[in-house]
């Protein structure tokens, strides 16, 4: 509590002075110009700092709400909950003991004193290693809900009883460098309120306090983490969250650079259509390959390519028999032995087709990855063609609609708006098979996969999944442009 108290007085001082700064700067714009100011003012010229009046937009309970509803999924959430988690520390398992090379009564009896303590020793580190999990897992726990709680007081209820918007918008794009990234901090401290005023932001600071002294009171107690009750979790969190918002609004802008010739396109002309085209800058296409890259596509190809493992039973340890005689004794032995080394062979072979699947998997994922790279970004730049599925749109008959996402695999837009060989998509789709083929599969060593039938296989699966996606990106309402 000694060390939030300063903490939360610096953040109450830079809340006055940015909104008092920042109020002071919306106060000084002018006003929107009329239709006709060419007009009304023919000589006056416009001032270089000049800045539209933003229009005022209420924000309803009901927009807080669903916007709450939409960061409880936010990846966000997980992530804080895996920085508290922190990575279990598993120590290596026991080695098994081999079997004696020679069958004797006292080998074989040292043997299985060997197995007993090694079944011991294999007991104590399944459970150290469950305790240690389930000890993360609790941690996840707490970081999970404190999250979705901070997410909860900070987006839905603080903002409705405090009337403030709990949005991140984004600054004015024509905006100097600086302007907007002064923008993304400020935002940190000062929002506005239902009626458009800049107000200090008690939603979010606010939301993040209050979350973090329930995560140290309330939720470490409950999931029964003693180590996170205490006032270094509460400011460690406030702190690192409201950092991880600073960063989040800062890449927001630096996006929003990259991509402004695309912003402004998609503003006033809305979503690229076949009747109303217009192409990506080389920023639009590189963020667009960025988007690509943690779609669930890649890893339903990887999953796909990987297979299920095949995991067999344990073999059963034998009974002792009622032993009378030496030979008997011995007979034992043997089986015993050969117990110890059916075991020994189901963890090998096991531990090897987990790793083999596993190899099949990255084959196949980084296979996606590289279609991506290569379709939505490489070829795009290098032959100034369009990476994008672009939709007829609602203006046309549904069969046309249907033929157009199945021809533009074939076919695409260059930069300038022309019809051509859809390159980026065709070559991309091919090249990845082949880089699997001759490059990836061979350094993982899964030579079932260096097939030429399982790159055919691969290419026809890909080029389907892209034909359905643009059914869906024509018939389904699309975001962003």
């Amino acid at each position: 509590m000694k060390c939030l108290l300063p903490f939360i007085i610096l953040l109450c001082v830079c809340c006055g002075a940015s909104c008092r700064s920042a109020q002071a700067e919306d106060d000084n714009l002018p006003s929107a110009p009329s239709p006709n100011v060419a007009e009304n003012t023919p000589n006056k010229p416009v001032p270089h700092n000049y800045r539209p009046a933003m229009p005022v937009t209420t924000i309803t309970w009901g927009m807080k709400l669903r916007y709450a509803v939409r960061s409880t999924g936010s990846f966000r959430n997980f992530l804080e909950a895996g920085f508290v988690a922190g990575i279990p520390n598993l120590p290596s398992a026991p080695e098994q003991p081999q079997p004696p090379a020679t069958i004797t009564i006292d080998g074989v009896q040292n043997y299985a004193n060997a197995m007993d303590a090694y079944g011991d020793a294999m007991d104590t580190w399944r459970r150290s290693s469950e305790d240690e999990l389930r000890y993360r897992g609790r941690r996840f726990a707490v970081g999970l809900t404190t999250a979705e709680t901070r997410q909860l007081l900070s987006n839905f209820v603080l903002p409705v009883a405090l009337r403030q918007d709990p949005r991140y918008v984004s600054a004015y794009i024509d905006g100097s460098f600086s302007q907007r990234m002064w923008h993304a901090v400020s935002a940190i401290v000062v929002t506005r309120s239902d009626n458009g005023r800049l107000a200090p932001n008690y939603s979010k600071i606010g939301g993040t306090i209050a979350a973090a002294y329930l995560g140290k009171s309330v939720y470490a107690k409950e999931f029964d983490v003693p180590q996170l009750q205490t006032g270094q979790f509460v400011w460690r969190y406030t702190g690192y969250s409201l950092a991880g918002d600073l960063a989040t609004n800062v890449g927001r802008e630096l996006v929003r650079s990259a991509i402004k010739p695309d912003i402004e396109m998609y503003t006033s002309q809305g979503e690229a259509t076949e009747d109303s085209y217009y192409p990506l800058s080389v920023g639009g296409k590189f963020f667009y390959w960025v988007r690509s890259t943690w779609g669930l596509r890649n890893f339903i190809q990887g999953a796909l390519i990987a297979g299920m493992p095949d995991i067999p039973d344990q073999p059963a340890q034998p009974p002792v028999p009622n032993i009378t005689t030496e030979e008997e004794a011995l007979a034992f032995d043997a089986i015993f032995v050969q117990y110890g080394k059916d075991v020994q062979a189901w963890r090998d072979n096991l531990e090897g087709d987990v790793r083999y699947h596993e190899r099949r998997f990255i084959g196949g994922f980084s296979e996606s990855e590289t279609q991506q790279f290569l379709a939505n970004f490489a070829l795009p730049a290098t032959f100034g063609m369009d990476p994008r599925y672009i939709p007829l749109g609602s203006g046309h008959s549904g069969s046309t609609r249907m033929g157009n996402a199945f021809t533009s695999l074939v076919v695409g837009h260059t930069d300038s708006g022309r019809k051509f060989v859809n390159i980026p998509l065709l070559a991309g789709t091919v090249g990845a098979a082949f880089m699997a083929k001759e490059m990836y599969y061979p350094k993982l060593g899964v030579p079932e996969l260096e097939r030429n039938d399982v790159m055919a296989k691969t290419i026809g699966f890909n080029l389907g999944a892209d034909g359905l996606l643009n059914l869906f990106g024509e018939f389904f309402i699309r975001k962003g442009f």
